[in-house]
């Protein structure tokens, strides 16, 4: 419940009242009592280790933010990449952490909310320039637009491994190749069409050639579209699978397939390839599928990433060795370019015939109606159970767990699993 603040003075008929339009400040009606400081898990120098710091500020909370206690943190592979490799550190200290499940304690807003003190949400910190909004500490600041509720019907630390992978997916898939998403009782949901609404002046300038002229509106993938997915096994990539086959896209996928194979085959992957040797891969893929793959999507790095322009790019070229009185579609004319989606990195040198696309994932805090459909719509995923989560390592142990467990991240053990670390609050 909240009251409402009138200038200065809460009425009591303010505070009957759960919601209001206007002017009014949302205050709560619940009192949490908070620390005068918390403990952060901070980095002061790349390629050093993560370190615990005492006695740090809470972070303040403007208009329309939350302010949750955290429960429990997503742990991502950016997590140690960008701390071993010195990239996406803002300023130092820095405070890491991408995605988080709080409950809220203050919330803050001038306009009916959706939220109380007290509710579990899921938060997705796209924004990594604001520390207030990571997860490696124990108070965070959450937008209200991007903020995700939590169904009562899941266990809401496992959240915390999905979020940072279903807003890369949805962007890569519903923009950068402008894939319509299959949403609820048969509704479509069409983000590039929704981010473009926004206009090139409100949005953020190094995006504005991905969001509005990476793809022409008759390039964009219909049913029955075959789309490559490397490293599908990947929690990014296993959502992605299943966003395209929602939208009735076929997949061929490239994984570890002894090891992998059978979560893949579940999430109803088409056709799953071995990585093991890639110029067989191109050879069994070739084999399988009679035209040529239109789209990409690749979560690896840059070396799977030029793997896939190259099959794109013969695939491009398969109008020159058409058989007399085969039927190829229309779309290849030779005029229009495959599309590469590079979640992680791009090839060095571009070809002919395919367009690389680096994914806006900005959009997600940007773009308050991209932030607010996604988040709403992750929530009714998780509430009816139709997204299929990733399989899930928990760990205890508060902020001090981290470091290790991002070392377990890096070598390679959880491959195809998420790793979600506890703050032992209840």
């Amino acid at each position: 419940m909240g009251h409402i603040r009138r200038n200065g003075r809460i009425s009591k008929s303010d505070k009957r009242r759960k919601r209001i339009f206007g002017q009014f400040e949302v205050m709560s009606t619940q009192t949490v009592s908070l620390p005068q400081s918390q403990t952060q898990l901070l980095l002061y120098q790349a390629r050093q280790p993560y370190e615990l710091a005492q006695s740090r500020n809470l972070p303040s909370i403007s208009s329309g933010e939350l302010l949750v206690q955290v429960l429990a943190v997503g742990l991502n592979p950016i997590d140690w990449k960008s701390a071993a490799y010195g990239f996406a550190l803002p300023a130092f200290p820095c405070v890491n952490g991408r995605e988080l499940v709080g409950k809220i304690v203050r919330q803050h807003s001038s306009q009916p909310s959706d939220f109380e003190v007290g509710d579990v949400v899921l938060s997705i910190a796209t924004d990594y320039r604001d520390f207030r909004k990571s997860g490696f500490q124990e108070y965070a600041v959450v937008d209200e637009f991007n903020a995700v509720r939590l169904p009562k019907n899941i266990y809401a630390p496992q959240a915390a491994s999905v979020g940072v992978a279903f807003v890369a997916a949805t962007i890569s898939l519903g923009v950068c190749l402008g894939m319509t998403m299959s949403h609820k009782k048969g509704l479509q949901m069409d983000l590039l069409n929704l981010a473009r609404a926004q206009g090139r002046d409100d949005t953020p300038e190094d995006i504005v050639k991905e969001v509005f002229d990476g793809i022409e509106p008759q390039d964009r993938p219909v049913a029955g579209d075959w789309i490559l997915i490397y490293g599908a096994s990947t929690i990014t990539g296993q959502i992605a699978i299943q966003l395209a086959k929602w939208s009735g896209m076929r997949t061929v996928v490239i994984a570890n397939k002894a090891k992998h194979g059978e979560i893949l085959e579940r999430l109803g992957s088409d056709l799953i390839i071995d990585r093991s040797d890639l110029d067989q891969a191109a050879i069994d893929i070739y084999a399988a599928i009679p035209a040529p793959i239109r789209f990409a999507f690749d979560t690896v790095g840059v070396e799977t990433a030029t793997w896939c322009q190259g099959l794109l790019a013969d695939g491009h070229d398969y109008n020159a060795t058409v058989k007399p009185g085969e039927h190829i579609d229309s779309r290849w004319s030779g005029t229009s370019p495959a599309h590469l989606v590079c979640l992680v990195g791009s090839p060095k040198e571009r070809v002919p015939g395919v367009r690389t696309h680096q994914v806006p994932i900005k959009l997600f805090h940007a773009n308050r109606d991209i932030g607010h459909v996604l988040s709403n719509w992750l929530s009714i995923l998780l509430g009816n159970g139709r997204l299929k989560l990733p399989e899930t390592v928990y760990e205890d142990g508060g902020l001090a767990a981290i470091g290790p467990s991002l070392d377990r991240i890096r070598s390679g053990e959880l491959s195809g699993r998420r790793l979600v670390v506890r703050l032992g609050i209840n």
